[in-house]
């Protein structure tokens, strides 16, 4: 039978291999998995093997050069295992390793199977040497002097958890074992379960100045009291569901969902991760309250978070977290309230909830009996709820933390004042089929691993197979070495559900690295890949050679001569062709990076290696540069805060060397601060920011947000150091001020910048810092940053006007951009978000003033310290804008930016002029002129225009809305002339407010003449012509006199729609169309009453039934003309805005029915005689009246005779009524003259318009005339 236990052996050495017993030990380990009691021992006085790493910054690499035919070292401190992260066999820069020319002139040499053969001869192990010549890599150039370069990283060589093996399920909870009482009511208490020693960390619970954590030597040392460390956090935290795992102490931050990793040894902050969507800061605590709502536990398993999600209701979520990388590794949603818990803990997989009574509980003598339970059990590896009653002892009352250990198998309590601290009685896990089996079997893998290990390359080795019953495989990959067992898939089922984790007892037994896993590098094609399949060609970008690659397909190259790390570019699949964006070369780094982090390492003096910083970042810089170079700011602020306690003033020391010490922690912070200042100055000049464009959007946005948390830290770091008041840095893309104020005496409002006139500016009231004073002082930190907004994402903003768009995003082919500089305030309170009682107002310059248009007062809302955030209005609004500057005002402090939509041009929005000239705009366009022309050419034929108002109106009305028309066409897209541009954009201006002003005129005459057919008037042109054309006059020259320059813009001859300029034609415009529509219901109304004061007789009913339709068909006419040409125009102004296919077609349209409606109405239906006798009478110059001053009464005869002979159409009857009614009913006031009075038709011109009027009713297609 297999052992009950098991001791990992002493490390044996053969071969340079001293990390064989692992290997030995972990194929052993498989055989007793399954057996009850089965425990994983440290040998005699060593600790577990690597459970810890170096007090390395995550993520920077360590760096060898070897030359060709020289070997290359790799080596770890202690017991940490080399993990290679880049390796390059050949030869891209022709200053290293030199040689003879010849051999140097090929850079592109390049082996892309070099990380795989050092991955596989390297990886998990603490030292390797390799020679770089062809006896260990295939030649990718031959004649070419090559070198080998690798970046690895030393990680701590950890049984991924399974340090501890699960003990089996909970059984029963034992009375406490150890009892001492507490200053405090609430805290918690813990130990390190992957250390072997005795030491405790305690932190105890008080609202709002939790900042603390003790560690005691042995349990001893706690119960007198002495304190062996105190740790100062660099955060307050909430709750007290702290624990320590590993060497660094993880806990919630104070007001926020993050969790905060702090490593112990180096006393520097090593993490933070955002909870997503987890409720925090006492809105979802336990029963006990206490900023409870994200607990942290540990289990055999590794690191847990439990809270609760407003998706989730309110009820528990676990997820398990890398306690290396803080990355969350799965996530299970239960159905178990939050706030219906007392506390929670972890064991084996298993979330326990427990439910007790509280001393201020009321009515609960029945819930005493049975209150104190473990009600609640989610089994994270099979996805389900287990039924769970188990009696939780509670003699106290007052639960605040519960902590489980799988090290001891105990719980650490914390109650009412109390520590307590409760063995736990398991149940054996029960026995799984075939274990003797699966021990021999193990034994063949510990062979099979130590045989694979011997022969020098640990690779895949085919095992034996033990039976039906399970199935073993050995798989090892660059960074992981992995036995894999595959069980009988359980047959639980899922009520819960995993969110995003497979069920426990079906994950790998893992020897795991705790590093993110990442994407292999993938190998360039052959040359006619792409040309067969569809693809990229090759080409140089950036300084590196792209080679043909597939669409669709990222290509990884290294990076540019003189930097470190992997190049990437991608082959689009839609547009096909390389990322617009160029290569990502996020990875590409200098060496001086890895210098720099080495000194931090070590922890040299801060303000030192920050001015060694300045001088780096001068030069040129690589997009791992600046990404680095903010992560090394944040580390070194770290670091300069833990040196500044050794020069903290002691009681017992003089006065005189006291301060001293204030004086030099007041010069480090400020030589700190000013390298800081020149630092981020140098990362946004001109040079940096073609680096910054190499980096993905997500890394721009982290990295800018990351450098805005960094300078405002260091800042207020400085104003606790600062005793002169005020603090004041300039550089040309940075200004920084730091001010400490004494509220007590009268202080001023605050102007940033203050030393120099500025172009933004920011404003706080005395009030507003008054507000915030604290023990006497206000620290106020003020900054503007230049050319960093451009790399704050605008995705997921929020705006005021509806315009959040992503970046890169487009709607109707237009983005949103940050448009100003930044510009910072804050106070040091420890919120993230300072409201004031008065407002915070600023003033900042457009960046861009052509095409952009929307102001929105914005901050940045940052999520933490990881760098995400996004843009929001909350609290700012508006107070003034125009083309150069804007004003707000928010009420409250935090980085400010004013955020403006712009207009995209690209494949698929294609220019204005693109698509005006198509076919679409300039079939709708011609077809309306055409119609409008010949409506014009058939009344000048007719000589209408000159007998009559209405006539009159319709000339001028049509031929504005023929020059509207050729303006549109020939003019509204020519925006490179710009003078030219701005004329058609005042032509077309008055020609469209000439349009509706006649169109309005010609309601005003049909109502009018309602009244003239009772009352005669004279001919009221000439004020027509007055009203029709001066007011569009008007308008046009007081808007050029305010803003000549709001006509034209990049995009089209229009009026500007970005400062409000376009009001001066939208103004006018509603007003018009308004009094034409109040002109138009009254002239209906009139109508109507009219045809109700006829007396009633058949002749009378006959008129009624003949007047009213051709005067309300007119209006109706009217009517429907102003409607569409209010909707054409409106199509064509936006078109010329915003154009777009739809929208051409649209505009194409209206023209077309806009001209055939006018066609129709007003010379189709309106004309009872042929167009070929109106043009004929044109041709011979013959019109109704002659041209002299005095007409024969022959021709008058003629005349009437002519107008006799229409009546003899069909109908001629109609028009006998008519007469008939006239002639008859003189008591009318229809016709106020005698139509056979001679001498009447004897006074010439006037006379003949008398005599031969028409009344033309718009469509109705019915004319009136005298004989």
């Amino acid at each position: 039978s297999c052992p009950a236990q098991l001791t990992v052996l002493p490390p044996i050495q053969h071969h340079g291999h001293p990390n064989l017993y692992i290997y030995i030990s972990m194929a052993l380990y498989l055989s007793i998995y399954n057996q009850p009691h089965a425990k994983l021992l440290p040998p005699p006085n060593r600790p577990p093997p690597a459970m810890s790493r170096a007090a390395m910054p995550f993520g920077l690499l360590r760096r060898e050069l070897a030359c060709e035919g020289y070997p290359i070292e790799l080596r770890c401190p202690g017991s940490d295992v080399v993990m290679v992260e880049t390796a390059n066999y050949g030869r891209t820069d022709d200053k290293i390793c030199d040689a003879d020319p010849f051999q140097m002139e090929n850079t592109q040499c390049y082996l892309p199977d070099a990380l795989k053969i050092m991955a596989q001869r390297c990886n998990n192990r603490t030292q390797c040497v390799v020679v770089a010549g062809v006896d260990v890599f295939p030649d990718p150039c031959p004649g070419t002097y090559k070198y080998l370069e690798i970046q690895y990283e030393c990680v701590p060589y950890k049984v991924d958890q399974k340090v501890f093996v699960c003990p089996g399920s909970l059984l029963s909870i034992q009375p406490a074992s150890s009892l001492l009482e507490a200053e405090h009511q609430s805290g918690a208490w813990c130990k390190d379960p992957l250390q072997a020693g005795d030491r405790l960390y305690v932190m105890p619970w008080t609202p709002y100045r939790t900042e603390v954590l003790y560690e005691y030597a042995s349990w001893d040392d706690y119960r007198q009291n002495r304190v062996t460390t105190t740790y100062k956090l660099p955060s307050r935290v909430d709750g007290t569901g702290f624990v320590v795992y590993d060497g660094a102490v993880f806990y919630n931050k104070e007001r926020t969902r993050n969790l905060v990793k702090y490593d112990l040894r180096t006393r520097i902050k090593s993490g933070e991760a955002v909870v997503v969507n987890a409720n925090y800061h006492d809105t979802s605590p336990y029963r006990w309250g206490g900023k409870s709502d994200i607990d942290l536990a540990v289990d055999e398993n590794g690191l847990w978070v439990i809270y609760s999600t407003e998706a989730n209701n309110g009820r528990i979520v676990v997820s398990q977290v890398n306690p290396y990388t803080l990355r969350f590794e799965g996530t299970w949603a239960t159905g178990f309230d939050k706030r219906g818990a007392s506390n929670a803990f972890m064991a084996c997989g298993v979330l326990y909830a427990v439910r007790s009574v509280f001393q201020d509980d009321e009515g609960q003598t029945e819930g005493r009996v049975g209150g104190d339970m473990v009600v609640y059990a989610y089994d994270t590896g099979r996805g389900q709820e287990l039924p769970v009653q188990i009696p939780f002892p509670n003699p106290y009352q007052y639960i605040s933390s519960i902590d489980y250990n799988p090290r001891d198998n105990q719980l650490y309590v914390w109650n009412n004042y109390y520590v307590l601290r409760y063995p736990l009685h398991f149940t054996p896990p029960a026995p799984t089929k075939g274990t003797h089996g699966l021990c021999i079997h193990g034994l063949s893998v510990c062979l099979s691993v130590c045989l694979s290990w011997l022969c020098g390359s640990f690779t895949s080795v085919p095992l034996p197979t033990p039976g039906p019953m399970s199935s073993l495989m050995t798989t090892v990959r660059s960074y992981t070495a992995t036995v894999a067992l595959s069980p009988v898939r359980p047959s639980a089922s899922h009520p819960i559900g995993v969110i995003n984790r497979a069920p426990f007892d079906q994950r790998p037994i893992t020897a795991m690295v705790p590093l993110t896993p990442r994407p292999p590098l993938r190998v360039p094609l052959a040359p006619g890949g792409p040309d067969q399949a569809g693809g990229c060609e090759g080409r140089v970008a950036r300084g590196v050679q792209w080679p043909p690659t597939l669409k669709g397909e990222t290509v990884e190259r290294p990076c540019p001569k003189g930097s470190l790390g992997i190049a990437s570019y991608q082959c689009m699949l839609s547009p096909l062709g390389w990322s617009s964006r160029g290569p990502d070369l996020s990875n590409c780094t200098s060496p001086w990076v890895s210098q720099i982090a080495q000194k931090i390492k070590s922890g040299e003096n801060a303000a030192n290696i920050a001015g060694e910083l300045v001088n780096l970042t001068r030069g040129r810089v690589y997009a791992g540069d600046v990404s680095m170079s903010v992560k090394l700011i944040e580390q070194l602020l770290d670091i300069l805060d833990s040196q500044l306690q050794a020069l903290r003033p002691a009681n017992k020391e003089s006065a005189a060397r006291n301060y001293n010490k204030l004086q030099k922690r007041e010069r480090t912070c400020r030589a700190y601060v000013q390298a800081v200042v020149q630092t981020v100055d140098n990362l946004l000049g001109p040079e940096a920011l073609i680096s910054w464009a190499d980096m993905n959007n997500a890394d721009q946005s982290r990295s800018a947000s990351l450098l805005l948390d960094a300078v405002e830290k260091g800042a207020f770091l400085l104003a606790n150091n600062l005793y002169e008041g005020r603090f004041s840095d300039r550089a040309p893309n940075v200004d920084l001020e730091v001010y400490v104020l004494n509220t007590e005496a009268e202080i001023q409002d605050l102007t940033f910048p203050h030393s120099y006139d500025s172009d933004s500016i920011l404003q706080i009231s005395a009030l507003a810092l008054q507000q915030y004073s604290n023990n006497g002082q206000v620290k106020l930190v003020l900054s503007l940053f230049k050319n960093l907004g451009s790399f704050l994402t605008t995705k997921n903003s929020t705006l005021r006007l509806g315009l959040g768009l992503g970046q890169g995003s487009e709607v109707r082919g237009r983005s949103l951009a940050v448009n100003s500089h930044v510009i910072s305030a804050s106070v040091h309170r420890g919120v993230n978000r300072v409201y004031l009682s008065e407002p915070v107002i600023f003033t900042l310059r457009h960046l861009q003033q052509e095409n952009h248009y929307g102001p929105n007062c914005s901050f940045w809302n940052s999520s933490g310290s990881l760098g995400s955030g996004r843009w929001s209005t909350q609290g700012c609004r508006l107070l003034h804008s125009n083309n150069t500057h804007t004003t707000c005002a928010c009420n409250h402090l935090s980085s400010y930016a004013v955020l403006m939509t712009y207009h995209v041009s690209d494949a698929t929005h294609r220019p204005f002029c693109d698509l005006l000239v198509s076919g679409v705009s300039w079939v709708g366009i011609s077809v309306a002129l055409v119609c409008l022309a010949g409506c014009l050419t058939t009344l000048c034929c007719q000589g209408a225009p000159w007998h009559s108002d209405h006539s009159n109106i319709h000339c001028n009305l049509w031929a504005n809305l023929l020059i509207t028309e050729l303006l549109f066409l020939v003019g509204a897209n020519k925006t490179q002339f710009t003078v030219a541009c701005s004329i058609v954009a005042g032509m077309l201006h008055f020609s469209l407010l000439s349009v509706f002003c006649w169109l309005c005129l010609e309601a005003v005459e049909l109502y009018l003449l309602q009244r003239e057919v009772f009352e005669g008037q004279n001919s009221r042109r000439k004020y027509f012509y007055l009203s029709g054309y001066s007011v569009p006059v008007l308008v046009v020259a007081v808007s050029t006199a305010i803003d000549f320059r709001g006509y034209g813009s990049s995009t089209a001859c229009w009026l500007r729609t970005d400062n409000y300029f376009i009001w001066s034609f939208l103004g006018p415009v509603a007003f018009i169309i308004t009094l034409n529509l109040v002109v138009l219901v009254m002239t209906l109304h009139k109508m109507h009453s009219s045809a109700a004061l006829k007396p009633d007789s058949n002749r009378h009913d006959n008129l009624r039934s003949v007047v009213p339709i051709p005067s309300s068909a007119w209006a109706v006419g009217s009517l429907t003309l102003l409607f569409l040409q209010c909707v054409t125009w409106s199509a064509g102004l936006v078109f010329l805005s915003a154009p777009s296919l739809l929208l051409a077609y649209l505009f194409s349209s209206l023209n077309t029915a806009q001209g055939l409606l006018i066609t129709i109405l007003h010379c189709t239906l309106a004309r009872k005689v042929g167009l070929c006798k109106d043009y004929g009478r044109c041709l011979r110059l013959s019109q109704c009246c002659g041209g002299s001053s005095s007409s024969s009464p022959d021709s008058v005869k003629g005349a009437a005779l002519r107008s006799n002979n229409r009546y003899s159409s069909s109908q001629s009857r109609i028009r006998r009524m008519w007469n008939d009614t006239v002639r008859r009913q003189t008591e009318s006031s229809f016709i106020a003259t005698d139509v056979n009075n001679t001498p009447t038709l004897n006074r010439g011109p006037r006379a003949c318009r008398k005599c031969n009027m028409r009344f033309r009713f718009g469509c109705s297609g019915f004319e009136l005339g005298s004989k």
